[in-house]
């Protein structure tokens, strides 16, 4: 009878789910990392970086305990017949705040001890705003889903989902501005995703490699503050080598560019831009007037060469 007791319960256990197999559950949320840097640009004007940490099965209670000082938001997935939690971690707000209004994230203005204030709350809802229709956007590549929002949660606690402990899914991003950072996490029933786990399974492309976020920021502040020698090339005549010894300080030398012809701006021997001549403030200017690209590059290689 206890064998028969036995077998019935494991007969009526939630079906559980490998995630290691679902590689198409993992390229959406590396996608929804990859846009969601420009998505979020407008609320500052500091590069950030998003990437995925973990995706892992575990129960609702055990992992909503590490997120205990966070803020979280409730959705009602109707076609999943089920609620998902998305949320933010304390350092993910501060960070962002600590962006957006000028700060250069020197001082450490992390508190544990306070309640986040109404601006605070604010600006995870525009994040969330911002984030959750791009989210149904790489699910409906899968399946069609709407997150219909319910209620906004704090503090979180681990029966924030409810009083019942269920197998869920973690989604873990990390995120850096500045030289902070912080969590965004989301957790879904495992009985929601086990439905549509067959096209969750499909072969998928390699998902594009994750780097490290702090190293990615140093680059592009390195890459966007480097000093470039520029040069502006005026269309002149070909001297011969005998022509070019003879000539004497003071002497004027013709050229085929007119007042109206255009100045080539290039750094070293990689042409940039066309600019048109101008004058300023009592010194002679250059006004941007076209970006040279590849094919200008081609063409004029080969009219040199014909000619």
């Amino acid at each position: 009878m206890a064998a028969s007791s036995g077998s019935a319960a494991k007969l009526l256990e939630a079906p559980k789910l490998s995630v290691g197999r679902m590689p198409v559950l993992r390229a959406i949320f590396e996608r929804l990392a990859a846009e969601s840097n420009e998505l979020l640009a407008r609320l500052c004007n500091e590069s950030m970086t998003f990437f995925v940490n973990q995706i892992e099965p575990g129960q609702s209670w055990d992992i909503l305990e590490t997120y205990e000082d966070s803020v979280g938001a409730i959705y009602h997935a109707a076609e999943w017949d089920s609620r998902i939690l998305i949320g933010l971690d304390r350092r993910f707000i501060f960070s962002i705040m600590e962006a957006a209004f000028g700060g250069d994230g020197s001082e450490n203005a992390l508190e544990t001890s306070r309640a986040f204030s109404s601006l605070e709350l604010r600006m995870v809802k525009e994040i969330l705003n911002t984030l959750v229709p791009l989210l149904e956007a790489m699910f409906a590549r899968v399946s069609p889903v709407t997150f219909d929002f319910e209620k906004l949660s704090t503090p979180l606690d681990f029966t924030v989902l409810g009083p019942s402990d269920v197998p869920a899914v973690q989604v873990q991003l990390l995120f850096q501005v500045q030289d902070g950072g912080g969590r965004m996490f989301m957790l879904m029933p495992q009985s929601a995703l086990y439905p549509i786990r067959r096209k969750l399974e499909r072969a998928q492309a390699a998902a594009p490699v994750s780097r490290d976020p702090h190293w990615t920021s140093r680059l592009k502040t390195g890459v966007g503050r480097s000093n470039v020698t520029l040069d502006a090339v005026l269309d002149g005549d070909n001297l011969t080598l005998g022509e070019i010894a003879a000539l004497r300080p003071g002497q004027i030398l013709p050229l085929r560019s007119g007042a109206k012809s255009l100045i080539t701006l290039q750094s070293g021997e990689e042409p940039l831009f066309m600019c048109q001549a101008g004058h300023a403030d009592g010194v002679f200017t250059l006004i941007v007037d076209s970006v040279v690209s590849e094919k200008d590059i081609f063409n004029s290689a080969l009219t040199a060469s014909q000619a």
